[in-house]
């Protein structure tokens, strides 16, 4: 099979999508061809596709230097499937809700070469088909009928040169109006559609006939501008940067109007214009999203008024209770440790900051004892499931998510407890804060009751947020209000090498580095590998057999990997694929569902991206698949003793979680952390990065890669400072 001078066809019926892109349509392909006794490869942009169809291309064969013979398509025509094995398989891939491999069996079995005929014209015949009653006849009818409706969508995308692989998001979003609202307003996909960016929604105004300079495209570049800031941590941008990112999406080579545009949405609401005074800088306008703006504002008014009223009279009693209490356990407190306990005994707002091994824990549990001593009712919450089970493991009453604390109530699309309804509760203690973003501060502050007090625990040292804002860093730096920190480290802490090196890298210094040798006992590795394909190959053997081997860790459950980088040869994407081919590879008779290119199986640790308030399941938690249901299109992942069902639609929420970048970690601990540092992930390498990445780890740590790239990490605080405004509110507030 060689190169031809002029196109060649070829018809086959796709066997699997080995990958599939989202954002652009390219796919790689298995095709079943006849006459052929191997499946060939096919690449190219294609349209949806599903296991069973039969495609007619027009292309060329190429070589690939490391796949071999494969089929480049410049041309495709989708076909319905030709043979019965290919209708079977068609109808059994999961597309139609209600079908599985079985009942497709039985289908095919019934009506033959006029199955889809049947499902086309008279699709009450199903009835005559063994296992399927009225209820799911039924079920199979709606299906099909949605079916065809998302084939609609599906058509009319690919019209407009756009991939289709969200056609059956849109649909679920939007309903009977998908095309109606893709035509009088594409870029409202870019924002309710997750996966969907500002240059697919841009395609389709194109092909509708938008001209290039329309307001309605400057308007939605400069607000996509915003919320991809967002998406980056940042509360806003500086007008030259707005302008400079919104010209950037547009591809225009003239930016003047875009600052009359921008000032034209702050005028009508949809962005909020605010004139701030740099020391040493002439004025300049910041732009804000509407709710990241006043999620600020709430939490710089919200904290100084917690500031302005403490609590008189109680120093004498808490400090005799904290002697009382250091006696009965048995325990000695150090002065910050009880310096923080009277501070939350006598302040409505607290922080206490500290790294690991400075006692925090200790000192949480003192607290809580205290505040209950002194009447109060304490409720205790983070920000992730995984550290409000810690949480409550460690001080020993329970802690919820401040999701659930708050009551998030997904039909309103807000929380239920605010200040018209606050929480009942005397005190609120959350850990784990310097994950909290803007948004979830300003809810939280404002369901605190007005005689209530607030502590908020977490390690300013860390990554910030994942969502925008730094809200404990800011709320620190702003000197307003009280803050203990934790700096001593206990004598048990001290033999850590985990707690050394974190304090070390904090502190900017190089860590110890002990390669493994078998006679050396520590809790903290380093492994060297200069190359991406040998930290690959070092990675697999140690997560799959090494650790697991020396500590008898359980490879899935046990061991987690983190890296800087989602994309790359050592991104988080390239290295699931890698470890989910070594530690759970695919097996007879085990379901699996595949999705834009990615194959999801029983058994696979998977990570939520996206926050799902209905299904309460938010960026960063980590669960594992326990089933997948073909017939009922549903996959149903365990997240610590709760089960989460996702429908097929939404399976694109989910990323496997062999691998997590480090931000994705953040409110975790993990038996054992294997950190893959490289100079290619330079442009996302910190300080904070790698002392977050350490910190994840309760028993063992590895650091796999080169030295060099932690030097460069070391010398760099942060890979870049988020554009935030909490700081300056709070200090122009109290003045």
């Amino acid at each position: 099979m060689t190169g031809q001078p002029s196109p060649t066809g070829l018809v086959g019926t796709v066997e699997r999508v080995a990958y599939a892109n989202p954002e652009t349509g390219y796919a790689v392909l298995r095709l079943q061809v006849a006459n052929e006794r191997e499946a060939v490869t096919a690449v190219g942009y294609f349209s949806s596709l599903s296991p069973g169809v039969t495609l007619r291309l027009s292309g060329f064969w190429t070589t690939h230097p490391a796949r071999g013979a494969q089929f480049k398509a410049i041309a495709h025509e989708v076909c319905q499937p030709a043979t019965l094995a290919g209708i079977e398989k068609y109808l059994g891939s999961g597309l139609i809700k209600g079908i599985g491999p079985t009942m497709a069996r039985r289908i095919v079995a019934r009506f033959k070469e006029a199955t889809l005929d049947v499902l086309e014209t008279d699709i009450r015949r199903l009835r005559e088909v063994p296992g399927i009653g009225d209820k799911r006849a039924i079920l199979i009818a709606r299906a099909w009928e949605a079916q065809r409706a998302v084939k609609e969508v599906m058509l009319f995308l690919q019209s407009h040169g756009v991939s289709t692989h969200y056609a059956a998001k849109i649909y679920k979003q939007y309903g009977a109006r998908a095309i109606q609202t893709v035509i009088e307003n594409p870029y409202q996909l870019a924002r309710d559609i997750y996966g969907i960016g500002f240059k697919t929604a841009d395609a389709i105004a194109a092909s509708l006939g938008l001209a290039p300079d329309a307001d309605a495209r400057l308007r939605a570049a400069c607000a996509y501008a915003l919320h991809a800031a967002a998406d980056q941590g940042h509360c806003f941008l500086p007008e030259a940067k707005l302008v400079a990112e919104a010209q950037s999406l547009l591809g225009l080579p003239d930016a003047s109007r875009l600052s009359a545009v921008a000032a034209t949405l702050a005028a009508e609401g949809e962005l909020v214009a605010r004139v701030a005074a740099p020391p040493d800088a002439p004025p300049e306008t910041h732009y804000h999203l509407p709710y990241l703006f006043y999620a600020e504002q709430h939490i710089a008014r919200l904290l100084r008024g917690l500031r302005a009223r403490p609590f008189v009279g109680l120093e004498t009693r808490a400090s005799q209770w904290l002697e009382a209490y250091m006696a009965r356990q048995g325990l000695q407190l150090s002065d910050e440790q009880r310096q923080a306990a009277l501070a939350a005994a006598t302040q409505r707002i607290l922080v206490i900051t500290g790294g690991p091994g400075c006692g925090k824990t200790t000192a949480l549990r003192a607290i809580v004892a205290l505040l209950q001593a002194l009447g109060a009712r304490v409720a205790l919450a983070a920000p992730t499931g995984r550290a409000a089970q810690r949480l409550s493991e460690v001080v020993g009453i329970e802690a919820r998510t401040l999701h659930r604390l708050l009551a998030y109530d997904p039909g309103r699309g807000r929380f239920t407890h605010d200040s018209d309804y606050p929480l009942d509760a005397d005190a609120v203690i959350v850990d784990e804060a310097s994950m909290l973003d803007a948004p979830l501060a300003a809810a939280l502050l404002k369901a605190i009751p007005a005689r209530g007090r607030l502590l908020l625990a977490g390690d300013a040292d860390q990554l910030p947020s994942v969502g925008p804002g730094r809200a404990l860093g800011d709320i620190i730096a702003s000197g307003v209000v009280p803050v203990c920190r934790l700096t001593q480290v206990f004598r048990q802490a001290e033999g850590s090498l985990i707690i050394q090196n974190a304090h070390r890298i904090r502190a900017g210094q190089f860590p110890k580095l002990i390669q493994p040798d078998g006679k050396t006992a520590t809790d903290c590795y380093f492994v060297a590998a200069e190359t991406p394909e040998a930290i690959q190959a070092r990675l697999e053997n140690i997560v799959a057999r090494s650790l697991p081997k020396r500590f008898g860790y359980d490879p899935i459950a046990d061991i987690q990997t983190l890296t800087p980088m989602n994309r790359g040869e050592l991104g988080a994407a390239e290295l699931n694929r890698r470890l989910q081919m070594a530690l759970n590879p695919p097996r007879a008779g085990r379901p699996e569902v595949e999705r834009l290119g990615r194959a999801f199986r029983v058994g696979d640790k998977v990570v939520q991206r996206v926050n799902n308030y209905a299904r309460e399941v938010f960026n960063g938690d980590v669960g594992r698949i326990v089933g997948i249901q073909l017939e009922d299109q549903t996959l149903v992942v365990d997240y610590s003793g709760r089960a989460v069902t996702y429908d097929w639609a939404d399976v694109n929420e989910l990323a496997h979680g062999f691998a997590l970048s480090v931000h994705k970690s953040q409110g975790s601990e993990y038996p054992a952390v294997v950190i893959v540092l490289h100079p290619q992930a330079f442009p996302a390498l910190s300080r904070n990065l790698v002392y977050t990445a350490l910190t994840r780890a309760k028993r063992t740590a590895v650091l796999l890669g080169a030295p060099r790239a932690i030097g460069l990490a070391l010398r760099r605080i942060e890979a870049e400072r988020r554009q935030t405004w909490l700081t300056t509110a709070l200090r122009e507030m109290v003045v």
